[in-house]
This record gives C-alpha cells, sequence and structure tokens, in this order.
C-alpha cells in the first residue's frame, strides 16, 4: 500500500474520544485553551487519559485538564506550524458555534503526531487559515494593570498558588511556587516549563476576592463585572 502523504490542514471524520485517547503516545505536547484576554497552556507528556462523566481527563506530572467530549463537533489538524526548523502540529477541538475549545499541539515533531494519526482516515484537505496580528501591534503593559494583583502579591510572598482556566466545555489548572511574574509586550506572563499564562493588559478590570478558612481565591472579573474563567488560589499567607 503506498503511503499516504499528509494534508498540512485538514478536517478529521473521527470520534473525539478515539483521537483524544492517544495522546499519550504522541510524547510531549501543549494543551491550551483561551477567553477573555486569558490563555493557559500545560506542556509535558500526557501520562493518562480516562473519562469521567463525559469529560475527557487528561492527567501526568505536567497535566491537568478536562474537555467535555459531546461538545467537540468539528476536529482540525494543522501541520503549517513551524519554528526555528521545527514542525510543532496542532490538533484543533471546536464546538458547534465553530469557536475553538482546545488545542493540542505536538512538541516532539511531525514522527509522533502522524503515527498517531496514521491509525485514522486521512481527513478533508482544508485551505491553510493566514495568520493575522503581530508582536508590534502590542502595546507595553501598564505597571498598574489590574491583571497583576495577585501574582505581583503572590511573587513578593513567596507564596504557592493554583491557577486555575474555565471556559464552556473546557477546564484546566496548575499548582506550584508562583514564579516570577513577566510583563512583556503587553500581556501579564506567568511561566514554568510545565505552565504558560498569557493574560493580556486591559482584559481584566478587576479580582473578586473570597477568603475560607486560610484560603484566598481571587476570581478574574471584566471591567462589567462578569467572571473570565480565570481564578488564582492559595494560602492567604501566599497573597499577604
Amino acid at each position: 500500500m503506498t503511503a499516504r502523504t499528509p494534508h498540512k490542514r485538514e478536517r478529521l471524520d473521527v470520534a473525539p474520544t478515539a483521537l483524544l485517547a492517544r495522546l499519550p503516545a504522541i510524547g510531549r505536547v501543549m494543551i491550551n485553551s483561551e477567553r477573555l484576554g486569558a490563555t493557559h497552556e500545560r506542556i509535558g507528556p500526557v501520562e493518562k487519559v480516562r473519562i469521567e462523566d463525559g469529560w475527557l481527563v487528561c492527567e501526568g506530572a505536567e497535566h491537568n485538564s478536562r474537555i467535555e467530549l459531546a461538545a467537540v463537533v468539528t476536529i482540525i489538524v494543522d501541520r503549517t506550524s513551524v519554528m526555528r526548523e521545527k514542525s510543532y502540529p496542532r490538533i484543533e477541538l471546536r464546538g458547534a458555534d465553530g469557536e475553538s475549545i482546545a488545542n493540542v499541539t505536538g512538541f516532539e515533531g511531525l514522527e509522533p503526531f502522524d503515527a498517531v494519526l496514521a491509525a485514522f482516515p486521512q481527513g478533508t484537505e482544508l485551505a491553510a487559515e493566514e495568520r493575522t496580528g503581530s508582536l508590534d501591534e502590542r502595546k507595553e503593559l501598564d505597571a498598574d494593570d489590574a491583571g497583576l494583583e495577585p501574582f505581583a502579591a503572590a511573587e513578593r510572598n513567596g507564596g504557592r498558588v493554583r491557577i486555575e482556566f474555565s471556559r464552556p466545555s473546557f477546564w484546566q489548572a496548575w499548582e506550584g511556587d508562583m514564579p516570577v511574574v513577566k510583563p512583556v509586550m503587553g500581556y501579564v506572563n506567568v511561566m514554568r516549563p510545565d505552565f504558560h499564562l498569557h493574560l493580556k493588559g486591559g482584559s481584566v478590570g478587576g479580582w473578586r476576592r473570597e477568603d475560607n478558612a486560610g484560603e484566598a481565591r481571587f476570581v478574574a472579573l471584566t471591567a462589567e463585572g462578569a467572571e473570565t474563567g480565570l481564578t488564582v488560589s492559595g494560602a492567604q499567607t501566599s497573597f499577604g
């Protein structure tokens, strides 16, 4: 049988459960999602995948995420991303409205990624998407940007924090010692080898603080007071 040539971009006709159950075989991956200015990324190998009440749960030392399987209507594979001569192929999970629920990006190149996808029928070829935006359009982060508040406090106090992100049909979390906050190119950036949070300047209007039994929880709010899905929590002493 002649080996097929993978499309650069394609729509797969495959059950989300069947494809996502094989994530551990891809090796090091990034699972990420974004909403209302926040992008939450976990990076590393997925050690275990299981189904719980209709949600796919990705677990491991470097992963802790949940994806609602019934909400995934479209699966798109994109092999067009190349940085420094290395390919970063991506699985895009989209809902009925066409909006992204989450992405899974392979960090080991095309070989292990395509080896997993070879178990499924080739998809329908799609045109490459035009990428928009550039670094030049990003302004510097204001020193008093509201998004900085709990992160700067935890950095000052050397606290341990839990940073959770949720949006319809997706949830993800990271927990660890608060790293140095990096306000770069208009974003609040919190970065560890297994976790990145990129929070766009101006996207948070304020935080609602909730204290209970020695724990503090900060809920990110828009300028209009709506919850964004981003929360930061930890011991009260972590935030001073």
